[in-house]
């Protein structure tokens, strides 16, 4: 006769200290709170800091290719894009390649909030991996691009 007990059981045997999503949502709760401390005093989350960004790094870029690089929805990147316009930071420009469409472009305080942005960003990313060497980070960066694809 068998006798099942509960530690038989599959989700006995799941420990939720083994699950990466566990891991990965306080990661996120964790650099969350750091960036928010960061960006004390500037209007920015990070998706809207991503957004800036990619518009920095990839001057003309539409605001479907800006959703894609983000991960984002397009409704989702048009709110993004509209709180931006809102705060100053970046304005609508005609694409010359396409007259329905407009490019968002940062303007000067955007490049200059965008860079005192990243500076306090760079600070708060050491401070949360500053238990991790340099290979580690790398490796850590590596591994959670592979979990994107």
């Amino acid at each position: 006769m068998s006798t099942s007990t509960k530690s038989e059981t599959p989700t006995a045997r799941l420990v939720l200290d083994e699950i990466i999503g566990y891991h990965l949502r306080r990661a996120q709760l964790r650099y969350f709170a750091g960036f928010a401390a960061a960006m004390e005093g500037l209007p920015l989350t990070p998706m809207l800091f991503g957004t800036m960004l990619i518009i920095d790094e990839r001057p003309g870029i539409n605001q479907s290719d800006i959703a894609t690089a983000l991960g984002a929805d397009r409704s989702t990147l048009v709110r993004l894009i509209d709180q931006l316009e809102g705060l100053g930071l970046l304005v609508r420009r005609p694409d010359p390649e396409d007259r329905r469409s407009s490019v968002p472009t940062l303007t000067e305080e955007g490049r200059r909030v965008l860079a005192e942005a990243a500076r306090r960003v760079r600070t708060s990313e050491d401070e949360l991996a500053r238990s991790l060497s340099a290979q580690e980070r790398a490796t850590l960066l590596d591994l959670l691009r592979r979990l994107t694809r």
